[in-house]
């Protein structure tokens, strides 16, 4: 059909030759407000759809624009722009309206972007209550009752914006993980796991206690030798959560490549490895994707030479093939630096955070510490450790006022989905806010507060006490695969700390104001933590 033939058969009967600017405004006003009716229905997930929507249809639009205007150069910004404009003045009207599912939630009209998102949304959920709406078609929610039946076997599967932050940390760049279809990434996911379930067994872990023994030891040594160079009889003002970063860098540099960390022995990050993590979880890519690969290409030209994280990762222990691609032990490896070093030096300094402002709970936990492993005896005894109650208490209280994710992962609704009284329609995205829960009285008594009591065995004192609100590892079958290992770790090295050092409080610090400070990036970033640190006569 020819150009000619075309405008004769244009639609609101009359040619394209006979088109003015007001026929044309209408004609860009009808198309948006179609595409916004079509795609509000069916969002646009594909890479497919995205160019139609936005790119495709406008370009459309610029013909009978032009016939208008009588310029192609001029038609052609011009219907991008009319178009684009529209079509977000249609989509803020329909969301902001007494006609969108999800209207009848209350939430804010925008949504904290600065770090502060899990006190944030602490805020919301304390003003509006358990449903708090946070985006178009996001839901917050602080319900402990739903953790089972989103989080649990038959629950609902993973949002975008967790795949978005996943694919960040293991260094999904190339791939597009925005315009990943939700199923494919599921399968995926569903792959990766299951070497992560061999690394992480019983048997596994049996095999990893030397790792951590030996890089807690050094870092016992290194804070030693500090301590002595300072030659003050006080001892000497460490910023304590650097040197734990440093600790469980250098320990998941052994267990995901083999070693070759060595942030302890060198007393900073001359290599710049936290610079390139860092640049990662803030979705600069490439840096942290080389630093994987490299890493990778080293440890299997090395081969396998003990049963560390890396030997399940890769599949050393499996038939050639059936090993993962080179990609795949990249992802994982590059997941396992990232997840394993930063989230445990993360609790780590807020347990010893806590302790410092609650001098009884450090004394009994000293004494515990001092009967378990009299002097000269060290702490490897996982067993024992794991049957410290008062340890295991301070441990689980640093867990649920700072979890290492904050504001949990999202999760996608398929189909109308009700639960209890609460009705999902389809393509709601929801996240149970892990900050909120763990810190809402229904579930803990006096919810703010450092009590490694509520956890005892004989029983939680008078009050709330619900450990199934407390979920600070995920929950069901995404639960964090390396929760044992990462409670083993911190075990042994918050014993091996008080047998060795006595910690204070630093002059001059406002230890208040540092909780305040903690910053929610999917995993968390806190200011440096300043601790007087000698050793124990």
């Amino acid at each position: 059909m020819s150009l000619t033939t075309l405008t004769q058969y244009w639609p609101f009967g009359h040619t394209l030759e006979s088109m003015s600017k007001l026929d044309a405004g209408v004609h860009v006003l009808a198309t948006s407000l179609a595409s916004h009716l079509l795609f509000r229905r069916f969002e646009p997930r594909s890479a497919l759809s995205r160019v139609a929507l936005l790119i495709v249809i406008p370009a459309l639009l610029s013909t009978p624009i032009s016939y208008s205007v009588r310029s192609p150069y001029v038609a052609f910004p011009l219907a991008f722009a009319s178009y684009w404009s529209c079509l977000v003045f249609f989509t803020i009207v329909y969301r902001l309206s007494p006609f969108h599912p999800l209207a009848k939630y209350p939430g804010p009209a925008y949504f904290s972007a600065t770090g502060d998102q899990h006190r944030c949304l602490k805020r919301l959920h304390d003003r509006y209550g358990d449903v708090v709406r946070i985006g178009p078609n996001e839901l917050s929610i602080c319900d402990a009752s739903l953790i089972h039946p989103v989080l649990g076997q038959g629950g609902l599967r993973k949002g975008p914006r967790t795949y978005r932050s996943l694919s960040i940390l293991v260094g999904m760049a190339g791939l597009g993980p925005l315009l990943l279809l939700p199923s494919a990434t599921q399968v995926k996911h569903l792959q990766q796991r299951k070497p992560w379930n061999r690394a992480f067994s019983s048997i596994a872990l049996k095999e990893y206690e030397f790792i951590v023994a030996k890089r807690a030891r050094q870092f016992i040594g290194c804070l030693e030798n500090l301590v002595h160079g300072s030659n003050h009889r006080e001892g000497v003002v460490l910023d304590v959560g650097k040197w734990l970063n440093y600790f469980t860098t250098d320990f998941m540099g052994d267990m995901a490549f083999g070693g070759g960390f060595e942030l302890m022995k060198a007393g900073g990050d001359e290599d710049g490895i936290w610079t390139i993590i860092e640049s990662g979880l803030h979705g600069k890519l490439r840096r942290a994707i080389a630093f994987g690969r490299g890493n990778v290409s080293k440890r299997l030209g090395v081969g396998a030479s003990r049963k560390d994280l890396f030997y399940y990762l890769s599949g050393e222990e499996l038939p050639e093939a059936e090993r993962p691609s080179f990609e795949d032990i990249v992802q994982n490896g590059t997941l396992a630096i990232v997840a394993g070093s930063d989230t445990t030096s993360s609790v780590l300094t807020a347990i010893i955070y806590y302790l410092l402002l609650n001098p009884a709970a450090y004394e009994r936990l000293q004494e515990e510490v001092d009967s378990a492993f009299p002097s000269g005896e060290e702490p490897l005894d996982t067993v024992k450790l794991s049957h410290l109650e008062w340890l295991n208490g301070c441990i689980n209280e640093g867990l649920r006022l700072q979890p290492p994710v904050p504001s949990g992962s999202q999760r996608s609704v398929d189909g109308v989905k009700v639960f209890g009284k609460l009705v999902m329609p389809e393509w709601t995205q929801l996240t149970l806010h892990t900050y909120s829960i763990h810190r809402d009285a229904r579930y803990f008594h006096t919810p703010e507060a450092f009590l490694p009591e509520r956890w005892l065995s004989k029983g939680a004192p008078a009050g709330e006490h619900n450990p199934a609100a407390f979920f600070p590892f995920s929950y069901g079958p995404t639960i964090c695969a390396g929760k044992n290992l990462a409670l083993m770790e911190m075990r042994m090295v918050l014993c091996w700390i008080l047998r060795h050092f006595h910690l204070s409080s630093a002059p001059g610090v406002a230890y208040e104001e540092w909780e305040g400070k903690i910053q929610d990036w999917f995993v968390v970033h806190h200011e440096p933590l300043l601790v007087s640190v000698s050793l124990r006569e």
